[in-house]
């Protein structure tokens, strides 16, 4: 099995979230049981018991590096590779005072690549209470973005107590 890392750049790359990163993990195991299961399962079975998600992105990985998927060290290398891989990504926390839209978290994961770089996945919690802004957790830093911490810190100034 391959040990460049490029070969598993798409896939890494598609993943924006931790909570992404562990539902396709967890495909995985469901596709590596099912593909192991028993010889006379077919590559096609296999990639039916995850989502159409999950299974194009295994297939495009396989096709664009010209792995053979039917080879069954090839398979077992390459995801043992890539677990490796996905556990090694950076985690930036954020929270938010409003669940994000898909379109949000692209955008956010975007911005991300763009400024520090790949490698990199959002755990996202999501916390009303801090009205707007952000909480942003990332390399042992807290930076408090939020609408309730600057609303804070106007009545501190005015020595008004807040609830």
């Amino acid at each position: 099995m391959k040990k460049d890392i490029s070969i598993y750049f798409d896939v890494i790359e598609s993943l924006k979230t931790t909570q992404e990163v562990a539902n396709f993990l967890s495909e995985i195991d469901v596709f590596l049981l099912t593909f192991f299961k028993s010889e006379k399962i077919s590559i096609e079975q296999a990639l039916s018991s995850v989502s159409a998600d999950s299974a194009q992105k295994i297939s495009q990985a396989f096709s664009k590096n010209n792995l053979d998927i039917n080879d069954k060290d090839t398979v077992t290398g390459f995801f043992k590779n890539l677990k490796e891989l996905a556990g090694k990504l950076n985690v930036i926390k954020l929270t938010l005072a409003f669940d994000p839209t898909v379109k949000t978290v692209e955008n956010i994961h975007n911005f991300v690549k763009e400024n520090i770089g790949t490698g990199y996945i959002l755990e996202i919690e999501v916390e009303p209470d801090i009205l707007g802004g952000s909480i942003i957790i990332f390399n042992g830093k807290y930076n408090d973005f939020s609408l309730k911490k600057s609303i804070e810190e106007v009545f501190k100034g005015r020595n008004i107590q807040t609830a």
